[in-house]
């Protein structure tokens, strides 16, 4: 039973580096593919620089096979708002709060948990024979030390109620913004239409589902209901 423990063990370990290294070469590949491709499609990658204005183009962006990264780096978030939208702003920035939160979660846990680990696995007689991945996790940790993943467990629901808390008064400041701007003031899309004074001998509704009868002007137009 002890030997195929320890197997067990060294199995978990081995998929452990295959999934990581699977998840970095993806992650590679699709960063270098898109890198490639990106300067010689602008129709698929950058539309906007075709069809917008000057008000609403994207910044320029060379054609090297990383010049996307300065413009992202040095884009703010006030100048994204009449590049793509409101939506795709909050959308943004709601991607960033995951990466930040998952981050912060990492270096708390790992800062936490793995110290914690690696004291209990190094207590244990299998400390030389098990692998660095089973040292870090919670496999040989009992007793007390359990108090660890507790601790971790209420400070990461405190980091994410921060984050959400954080982001959403920015988002609001961001709408006021957007709400008060002079594009939006002006733009059509704003606009409310109230339609005052119909009178109903104009116009005569059927029941439903049977056919409703509009007169305009002497004209008869006749349309189905959905």
């Amino acid at each position: 039973m002890y030997a195929q423990h320890l197997t067990c063990i060294q199995l978990a370990q081995s998929s452990v580096y295959a999934s990581l290294a699977t998840s970095v070469g993806f992650t590679l590949l699709l960063a270098l593919s898109f890198s490639l491709l990106r300067p010689y499609n602008s129709l698929v990658y950058a539309p906007k620089l075709k069809v917008a204005d000057e008000q609403h183009a994207p910044p320029p962006m060379g054609k090297g096979i990383f010049a996307w990264i300065h413009p992202i780096i040095q884009t703010k978030e006030q100048d994204l708002i009449p590049l793509i939208g409101l939506d795709a702003t909050v959308f943004l920035r709601i991607l960033r709060m995951c990466r930040n939160i998952f981050l912060a979660l990492t270096i708390v846990g790992c800062g936490i948990l793995i110290p914690v680990n690696l004291f209990t696995a190094a207590k244990s007689g299998d400390y030389s024979k098990i692998g660095f991945v089973a040292k870090v996790t919670p496999v040989n940790t009992f007793g007390k030390a359990n108090w660890g993943m507790t601790i971790c467990a209420w400070l990461f629901n405190v980091i994410v109620a921060g984050f959400l808390w954080w982001n959403y008064r920015v988002i609001v400041r961001l709408r006021r913004q957007y709400y008060e701007s002079p594009e939006y003031q002006s733009g059509l899309h704003a606009r409310t239409l109230m339609v005052r004074s119909l009178f109903v001998s104009r116009f005569a509704l059927l029941t439903k589902n049977r056919l409703t009868i509009f007169r305009r002007n002497g004209d008869q137009i006749k349309a189905l209901e959905n």
